[in-house]
């Protein structure tokens, strides 16, 4: 059964009666470009067969129902004056677009609706954009509006750095909804230029590795790395660190205080190796993916500082294994998710043995999966 049947039997298990319009969104993977998206920098991201689900109808008075699944968890809200219910948190990836929709001058009412995902939660995979995005597109049937893609992303965005509270950039929300099958995106995150890079092989695949070492952003490790960002760059007179220019950086980075060095060295090298990840994928040149991958986890773990030891034991475990051709972290850090690419004939015993290296280590089961790149967000006709 399909994320949106297993929707559409919980909305009318649960309300009574039959959804009228549904919508999905997909989770992501990084494959190259971590934290760079709100230091303007580049991203190489791709959209998974991971999807969240909204399914629902309008109300016939001005209350936002929400049920959700995954938690057996419902919530009841005035869509004419919100307020954050803090036993219901995860609501609030939906109220912030309904927020932000209003503000925008859409007069969104009432409406009931049923939320399911198999996205991990947590995991570093974008979890959060899933629901906020399936919802934009969901109430774009509700109640219809005119926006160009990205700028549903962007308002998704603000949602969660207003809303929600956490100051990420435009990766995510990006990702879920420009998604394209079998294809990697390209993002420049100053200019918004996007495009498709497609593998130049068919025999590498994506896996995922999630530790189940939970991370929870609103916590405040991101908002700290994105301030530390935005003070390095001020030092250099500049409102982003992708418009610090590397040599300049190099002869004055003693000026820094020490965390803010260290990130900015993430952040000027990350951009640089997302350059050179498209071409490198593009062309299927193996020795520069490997290469790139490993020292984008070692930037990951030295100056960003948003690794674990779980994953940084996955990572090593990874690439010991025949087949495996490289891998690093994922998503926001601080738990959560590996991708590795692995060649297709050698996944499944990639899999097994991971997962017995891992289990052996630290005693836990990690959840690690193939996954393919995939299609974005879109309305499902019921």
């Amino acid at each position: 059964m399909s994320i949106v049947d297993r929707s559409i039997q919980a909305y009318q298990e649960h309300f009574g009666s039959a959804p009228a319009f549904a919508a999905m969104a997909p989770g992501r993977v990084e494959l190259m470009g971590n934290h760079t998206d709100y230091n303007g920098g580049y991203v190489l991201p791709a959209a998974l067969d991971k999807a969240t689900a909204v399914v629902g109808a309008p109300s016939t008075d001005s209350k936002i129902r929400l049920y959700a699944l995954d938690l057996d968890a419902s919530a009841e809200f005035d869509a004419a004056n919100i307020v954050k219910d803090p036993a219901n948190s995860w609501a609030d990836y939906v109220l912030g677009v309904v927020d932000q929709l209003r503000k925008a001058g859409i007069d969104v009412g009432g409406f009931s609706a049923a939320i399911h995902s198999d996205v991990p939660t947590g995991a570093g995979l974008s979890s959060s954009a899933a629901l906020e995005v399936s919802t934009a597109y969901f109430l774009r049937q509700l109640f219809p509006f005119n926006l160009e893609m990205m700028d549903i992303a962007r308002l998704c965005q603000r949602a969660e750095n207003q809303y929600v509270g956490v100051n990420s950039g435009i990766l995510d929300q990006f990702s879920s909804i420009f998604g394209k099958q079998d294809s990697l995106l390209f993002l420049d995150c100053m200019t918004l230029e996007h495009d498709t890079v497609k593998m130049g092989r068919d025999d590498i695949a994506v896996v995922i590795c999630d530790s189940k070492v939970k991370h929870a952003l609103t916590g405040g490790d991101y908002n700290t790395r994105r301030a530390e960002c935005m003070a390095a760059a001020a030092h250099f007179g500049k409102s982003l660190l992708r418009e610090v220019d590397w040599n300049e950086f190099v002869a004055r980075e003693s000026e820094l205080p020490e965390e803010q060095r260290k990130r900015a060295r993430h952040i000027l090298t990350e951009n640089q190796r997302v350059l050179d990840m498209r071409t490198a994928v593009a062309s299927a040149d193996v020795n520069s993916i490997a290469r790139l991958l490993a020292e984008a986890h070692a930037s990951n773990r030295d100056f960003f500082e948003n690794s674990t030891e779980e994953q940084d034991f996955l990572v090593d475990a990874a690439v010991a294994i025949d087949g495996c051709i490289g891998g690093k972290l994922t998503g926001g850090g601080w738990g959560g998710c590996t991708v590795n690419l692995v060649y297709t004939s050698a996944v499944e015993g990639f899999c097994q043995e991971l997962a017995a290296a891992y289990k052996a280590k630290f005693g836990l089961d990690a959840s690690i999966y193939p996954c393919k790149a995939s299609q974005g967000a879109r309305a499902v006709d019921l």
